[in-house]
């Protein structure tokens, strides 16, 4: 023991010093709210950000799309089924 106390540096067995190292390193990983689980905790709410963010927008776009049904329900089901009338024909243009 007397040969690893020899290595450490003076500064580091100072007890002012080595008092809130040894309190930082059990801040650090030891304690129920630790900064891992903090950093971590971050993350998975960022991400829960985006899939809110994301949801958000599919039902926006998902209103819209009902707004549209209700309002006319022919021209939706021609523009996205193709669905026609008998004796027509139909004209498929892509767009590129």
């Amino acid at each position: 023991m007397n040969k690893l106390y020899k290595y450490i540096p003076k500064k580091i067995r100072n007890k002012w010093i080595l008092a809130p190292l040894v309190l930082f390193v059990w801040l650090l990983f030891f304690e129920d709210i630790n900064i891992i689980s903090l950093i971590s905790t971050k993350s998975k709410i960022s991400q829960l950000e985006k899939e809110w963010s994301y949801k958000e927008e599919k039902i926006k776009e998902s209103k819209e799309k009902k707004a549209l049904i209700i309002k006319d329900v022919e021209k939706y089901a021609r523009e996205t089924y193709w669905m026609k009338k008998p004796n027509e024909e139909i004209f498929i243009f892509s767009e590129k």
